[in-house]
């Protein structure tokens, strides 16, 4: 190498203050270089010369590089051979695009531009490059250097930083975003950091409360009592109630970070405002006492309705279970009412117990099927104080408990669930109930009566209703026949309700005989219970003193069994209406029982074109088109 040779090196690091620490260094090893340049005139001193250059370059942490104008490697150090990998005595003399393929030093060779702060990757390592040509002392280009420094550790460092920056911008936000607050303290009770959330618990700015001791904070009101004192005093986590500056009720829990040491380091606060749930609270509690009240009262009145309560029986059957019931009422035998919906079955249960020695305990009627499955066990066995959220903390009674000393009804007792039959049975066997969540049974003293509409032998083949409660309940069976099948009770029911309700609306309603006859030959589906709902509508709903069959609904009239081959004429009218009336009926009837117009004037005695023209003239035509068959002949 030239002694002559001046080698001016300037770049720039993208690493910043270290790597430019590094490059002030090459920068004085370069002039301590130049400093060395003495016009030595003997190979001896050339030869010291050169050492002390080369020794003095291979220290140098950074990687240097120097190509000469033809592009050929004329020195590399030490750390350079490491850092690309190669072997330096192989390489000098060698075409550096042959080396190093990726390298630019040719383009700095032929630009005469330093490229700076170039990274590149050799090996799994990221370099940063200075690429910078080189002048000899007349200002010629004399070749090209690059200095280069491997910044593996720092990338990697400079991306460890950018996450664990993310991550403190995502605790930050996740922390802030929280529902709940979020409190914590040093191991001392000198509050570090407050979620947003808690502004609103505490009704001041959280840099207000940082850095204060939770003492300090509880006594100026804060917050009241200090979980974190309680805490840091027992070393475990705690959950209490507290009370806000800003009026907030709390449930708080507070949970101790321990060191290495078993040292208290950190106390976690986790805060939820119930203020509103407890308000909700109270007002469930005051509405169920409410709800507790309105029910004895309703249970009372219905104690009242049931004693006015009368047992129609004309009918023999009637008779029959009136006589069964006399007998069977100075027991304590278990009774089972079966029949359809609306026969009367809770009267006749109430006459039962009207007529027993517990006439003056109470009779309870609990509807099985119209009270939910989750809300039927404890309305039926009652509960204990906290046997489940939402529970009464007094507990609360069950209906078998409230007809201790007199009559409990099970209506539509099938529909109970299988668990609850179990229960049941036990009451029946043992005459002791327990409650829901209890572990002990409560004796009571009751006279069980069950009524179905179901067939409820079936269901025991069924698998849907246990056979050991179903012989339990079965002892004394009771059928009540439906009101269709004892028309003689139909006529002394009606007038029974037709008088009840005038009573009820001080009114004066008649019935006419046309409108009884067409009441007693009803059908009723519902049985009594429709009757009586009729018997209601037509008093409170008609203006005329008399009920008379055109104030009844179409379908009373349309499935009366006796008066199916009658017409008549609902109300006094003009000679001319009640012809018509007469023959509308006429045809109206003839055609839904023979829908086929020959017959028809076969049956009435006139001519087809006759029907024909009554037809059109009375019945509409979706109904003459009814049923009628393809092509067919009218």
């Amino acid at each position: 190498m030239d002694n002559k040779l001046s080698v001016h090196l300037s770049f720039k690091c993208a690493a910043a203050p270290r790597l430019e620490k590094w490059q002030q260094r090459l920068r004085l090893t370069i002039k301590c270089s130049q400093a060395f340049g003495w016009e030595y005139r003997g190979r001896e001193a050339r030869d010291r010369r050169q050492k002390m250059q080369q020794a003095l370059l291979d220290s140098i942490h950074n990687g240097i590089l120097m190509i000469d104008t033809q592009g050929r490697i004329k020195y590399l150090n030490l750390t350079a051979q490491h850092l690309l990998g190669i072997d330096r005595e192989g390489v000098v003399g060698c075409r550096i695009d042959e080396v190093l393929p990726d390298s630019d030093l040719i383009q700095v060779l032929a630009t005469r531009e330093s490229q700076v702060s170039q990274e590149q990757v050799i090996d799994n390592r990221t370099l940063v490059v200075n690429r910078t040509p080189v002048y000899d002392g007349a200002g010629k280009i004399a070749g090209a250097v690059s200095v280069f420094q491997d910044i593996t550790d720092l990338e990697s460092l400079s991306q460890e930083l950018t996450q664990v920056r993310s991550l403190k911008n995502e605790l930050e936000a996740v922390f802030d975003a929280s529902y709940d607050e979020i409190f914590v303290t040093d191991g001392r009770g000198y509050t570090t950091r407050i979620n947003k959330m808690g502004e609103s618990y505490y009704g001041v700015k959280t840099e207000e409360m940082v850095g204060k001791n939770v003492g300090d904070l509880e006594k100026q009101g804060y917050f009241s009592p200090s979980v974190v004192s309680m805490v840091l005093k027992e070393k475990r986590r705690i959950t209490i109630p507290q009370k806000t500056k800003a009026g907030k009720q709390l449930i708080v829990t507070a949970n101790p970070v321990f060191d290495d040491n078993g040292e208290i380091i950190r106390v976690v606060v986790n805060s939820r405002d119930v203020t509103e749930l407890t308000n909700l609270r109270q007002k469930l509690q005051d509405t169920e006492r409410l709800a507790e009240t309105y029910r004895n009262q309703i249970i009372q009145m219905k104690d009242k309705q049931n004693r006015s309560l009368t047992v129609v029986a004309e009918s023999e059957q009637m008779k029959q279970i009136l006589e069964l019931i006399s007998r069977v009422a100075h027991v304590e035998s278990t009774v089972l009412l079966m029949g359809e919906s609306g026969v009367g079955k809770g009267v006749v249960a109430k006459r039962i117990h009207d007529m027993s020695p517990r006439i003056e305990g109470p009779f309870i009627t609990i509807n099985c099927g119209a009270i939910p499955e989750n809300l039927l066990e404890s309305e039926l066995f009652g509960y204990e104080p906290g046997a489940f959220t939402g529970a009464r903390k007094e507990g609360k009674k069950g209906l078998i408990e409230m007809a201790n000393g007199g009559t409990l009804l099970l209506d539509e007792v099938a529909e109970l669930p299988l668990n609850l039959q179990v229960k049941l049975l036990r009451v029946i066997q043992e005459r002791e109930v327990m409650r829901v969540g209890a572990a002990d049974g409560i004796s009571v003293d009751i006279r069980l009566i069950a009524a179905t509409n179901r067939d409820i032998q079936k269901m025991v083949k069924e698998g849907t209703f246990r056979e050991d409660l179903y012989y339990r309940l079965n002892v004394i069976p009771v059928v009540i026949p439906p009101l269709r099948h004892r028309r003689k009770d139909i006529p002394p029911l009606i007038h029974h309700f037709l008088a009840r309700f005038n009573a009820k609306y001080e009114i004066n309603k008649k019935l006419s005989p046309e409108a009884l006859e067409l009441m007693t030959n009803c059908q009723w589906k519902g049985n009594v219970r429709e009757v009586e709902n009729i018997i209601e509508r037509l008093v409170v709903t008609i203006d005329a003193g008399t009920i008379e069959p055109q104030h009844l609904p179409d379908y009373i009239i349309n499935t009366s069994t006796s008066v199916s081959n009658r017409v008549y004429l609902l109300d006094i009218c003009s000679l001319k209406e009640a012809t018509e009336e007469l023959e509308r009926q006429l045809i109206t009837k003839t055609f839904d029982r023979y829908n086929n117009t020959y017959k028809m004037a076969e049956i009435l005695d006139v001519n087809q074109s006759t029907v024909v023209r009554k037809m059109k003239k009375y019945i509409g035509k979706e109904k003459r088109t009814r049923g009628r068959r393809p092509n067919q002949i009218t």
